[in-house]
């Protein structure tokens, strides 16, 4: 009987040690969760349903083997269907790429970006920035005392891949994370869209800086 609990405990204290390793560190710890379904009272995608278009001047850099700046273009095609297209400030393409319910087409990149896992990690950067389809999904809520705000963490599942999303304010979402090998921080707000964001990778050198310049 002794034994049996004591396996049990292990079991648990082990499940918990394991969703610890995968929650970023600054937001430990995480308790007294509740659970809900995210709809459009409780949590507000970064950019708005039904956006037309919006210009970043960008910078992507993959350790000290590439930087390379210019400006990104993303535009919405029709309801959860995306169309992104990043140029140099000379006015060569390096990808243009479209994605949504028809999955990811690739429409041009550079040869030296046309690598499989380059191009997944692209999509899934952008799919983390604009929360398709998140709306509908099951999330456990825990509330941080921090100031100056208050903070909600919200952990859910996007593209069968757990992500935080740290909320502000009124459903203003701050930080997005792909458990610990990805950060999104967003910040400068302007009529509740952020002017800068910092797309960080934490297991390659690869990282995307995007400044709002018109939408």
């Amino acid at each position: 009987m002794q034994a049996s609990l004591t396996k049990r405990l292990l079991l648990i204290s082990t499940c918990f040690f394991l969703a610890s390793c995968n929650t970023p560190k600054h937001l430990l710890p995480l308790s007294k969760g509740n659970v809900t379904t995210l709809s459009k009272d409780n949590f507000r995608p970064i950019f708005k349903d039904k956006f037309k278009s919006f210009l970043f001047k960008t910078t992507l850099t993959y350790g000290d083997k590439l930087q390379q700046g210019g400006l990104l273009a993303l535009k919405q095609l029709s309801e959860g269907n995306y169309r992104t297209i990043f140029m140099t400030k000379f006015g060569m393409t390096l990808f243009d790429f479209e994605f949504g319910e028809n999955g990811f087409i690739v429409h041009k990149v550079l040869e030296q970006m046309d690598r499989k896992i380059f191009l997944k990690i692209i999509e899934q950067d952008l799919e983390m920035l604009l929360s398709r389809g998140i709306l509908g999904n099951k999330a456990k809520v825990f509330e941080k005392e921090s100031a100056p705000k208050k903070k909600v963490v919200l952990k859910t599942k996007l593209n069968k891949k757990t992500h935080f999303f740290v909320q502000e304010g009124a459903y203003k979402i701050t930080e997005i994370h792909q458990n610990r090998a990805v950060s999104i921080l967003l910040s400068k707000y302007i009529a509740k869209i952020p002017r800068s964001i910092d797309i960080q990778h934490h297991n390659i050198p690869l990282t995307m800086k995007l400044t709002l310049l018109k939408h």
